[in-house]
């Protein structure tokens, strides 16, 4: 199991380098006005591969666990966000939108508004208390705690 595992994460990790390395290819080549093929492209191919690379291989050198971090910060809130925080929005939108169109099926979930407004409610206690987490305001507060325990006890 463990050379399929690792040939998945390998096929995970190119895939993403090549999506990358297209995306911000032609980011830079609509940002400059540069064509995307042709002999003006081939001049500034080696100035452009550099534009896509140089800034990532610049801040994995600085910081090698900047990548690490950031899937932490992008799981933490990212998720948090595309799977908590916009799907209540959307349904809510379609239930109580403006627009006149019926709904094509009915709400499956009873009680309307409520169920909406607890999802968002547990969606930004979960997004605030990563956060907090992030910050290391919990542990602040169990320093300080921490503190005033021993400052009573003597």
């Amino acid at each position: 199991m463990g050379p399929l595992v690792t040939g998945f994460s390998v096929l995970a990790l190119v895939t993403s380098v090549i999506g990358f390395t297209y995306g911000l290819l032609d980011a830079w080549t609509d940002k400059l006005q540069l064509p995307m093929k042709g002999e003006e492209f081939e001049q500034w191919k080696p100035a452009l591969y550099a534009l896509v690379f140089a800034p990532p291989l610049l801040l994995s050198m600085t910081d090698p666990d900047i990548f690490y971090n950031a899937l932490d910060y992008g799981g933490a809130f990212g998720v948090s966000t595309l799977f908590l925080v916009l799907p209540p929005i959307m349904v809510w939108q379609e239930r109580y939108g403006d627009n006149d169109t019926p709904l094509v099926t009915p709400p499956m979930v009873p009680f309307g508004k409520i169920p909406l407004a607890s999802m968002w409610k547990a969606a930004a206690t979960l997004i605030v208390e990563q956060g907090a987490e992030k910050v290391g305001f919990f542990d602040w507060v169990a320093h300080t705690w921490e503190q005033m325990q021993n400052n009573a006890i003597v």
